[in-house]
């Protein structure tokens, strides 16, 4: 039976840990920070897990949170303009938002409760090289461990050098709950702002994500001293809502309205990489990278946590099913997870690019016709059939008749 050091203790290194774990395989996950250190710690991102990953978590029985008062059922697009676009579209199954201090901690705890082990370990490139020597095979999924070079950067599969969106996220109170319950994503020439509902160890509360375009007037929130100046911040962001998203402004009460715990503030901006899938270290040991060591996609499509997940699972049945764990093992497994990713990532560069003609004219579309707008929200949970909807005019013509067709 081989033996699995899994370096990162997010979605990604949980979820592959959690399913060798079913198949009776050793796995240890080393882990930056204890579970106590993540719950206490400042939010590491606000992701929405679609259908087909809380599917995957109830496969792995961590399904804690899958009751009716925490699923989202569609999302909401808003964009001004003539015409204007306005549309809720339906999800084929639940997504569910989780703090993650909240969901990687109890993720963790079931890990360990079911026999397994974890210690924690800076995933630098000595120690990763060091703890190889232990295991059959290293499995990266630190986002940490891009800097150490492990993994370079994949130009024919990277275009983009540099952040094409600078981002503010945060949880707050004093947004008012929609029924049903959806993420509301707004469009504008500055950039998109969406919120939704997020279950946190408070219970819950909204997050909202602004993803500003460089150099303009949204972007002034990630450079924004919250801790220093928590009420200018707060007054600030209110009124760029106002101006850009001014359907959400008005769900959110003045008197109300705040982040949630001093801290609660995510500001920053990253640049869309792929990196390459896999290297052999130092100690002849093969270390395959996934989740953000691998992939790391703009959140403007919610994808990282979902794409993470179905990887993890992937590269589980990979282990369970091969070996010796050599390089033509990793250049396969690398090879398979590739043909998952590259949808979601062409689809992710796509949205984050200029805007192309035949996806504003799916907007327009399902802001008429309520087939195409659950249609297209539909397959947020089912990515690659996103991307054939939309690679193309000619796919986009294609995929409109069939839906209305269908209908």
């Amino acid at each position: 039976m081989p033996d699995i050091a899994i370096v990162g203790a997010g979605v990604s290194g949980l979820h592959l840990a959690l399913r060798l774990q079913q198949a009776g395989v050793n796995t240890t996950v080393y882990a930056e920070r204890s579970p106590e250190e993540v719950a206490k710690g400042r939010p590491l991102s606000l992701p929405v897990r679609f259908g087909r990953t809380v599917r995957r978590e109830r496969e792995l029985g961590v399904a804690h949170w899958d009751q009716p008062e925490n699923h989202t059922l569609g999302v909401r697009l808003v964009a001004a303009g003539d015409p204007r676009i306005d549309f809720l579209g339906h999800l084929d199954a639940p997504a569910s938002g989780i703090d993650l201090r909240l969901y990687l901690p109890r993720l963790t705890s079931d890990y360990l409760e079911r026999g397994g082990r974890l210690e924690v370990l800076s995933p630098d490139a000595a120690e990763i090289d060091r703890i190889s020597l232990d295991h059959d095979l290293v499995v990266v999924a630190s986002g940490r461990s891009a800097r150490t070079g492990l993994f370079p950067r994949d130009p024919e599969r990277s275009p983009y050098t540099e952040p094409q969106r600078i981002l503010t996220a945060g949880l707050f109170h004093g947004i008012a709950p929609v029924e049903p319950s959806h993420i509301h994503f707004q469009v504008s020439e500055a950039g998109e702002i969406f919120s939704t509902r997020i279950l946190t160890a408070d219970g819950p509360v909204h997050g909202m994500v602004v993803e500003a375009l460089p150099g303009g007037p949204l972007e002034q929130l990630a450079s924004y001293d919250h801790a220093g100046d928590l009420a200018g911040f707060e007054k600030t962001l209110l009124s760029l809502v106002g101006e850009f998203a001014p359907d959400l402004r008005e769900r959110i009460d003045d008197s109300e309205f705040g982040v949630i715990r001093p801290g609660d503030v995510i500001q920053g901006g990253l640049t869309p990489t792929v990196r390459r899938g896999w290297t052999t270290l130092p100690s002849g040991r093969v270390a395959v990278a996934l989740g953000d060591a691998w992939v790391l996609n703009d959140p403007l499509t919610g994808q990282g946590a979902n794409l993470g997940s179905r990887c993890a699972f992937e590269l589980a049945e990979l282990i369970v099913a091969a070996g010796p764990f050599d390089a033509a093992f990793a250049e396969r497994a690398s090879a398979e997870l590739w043909r998952i990713a590259e949808p979601v990532v062409a689809w992710s560069n796509l949205n984050i690019g200029p805007p192309p003609e035949h996806l504003g004219a799916v907007f327009v579309t399902a802001t008429g016709d309520q087939r195409v707008a659950d249609a297209f929200v539909t397959n947020f949970n089912h990515p690659a059939a996103m991307w054939e909807a939309i690679k193309s005019s000619e796919a986009t013509e294609s995929w409109l008749r069939n839906v209305t067709a269908a209908g």
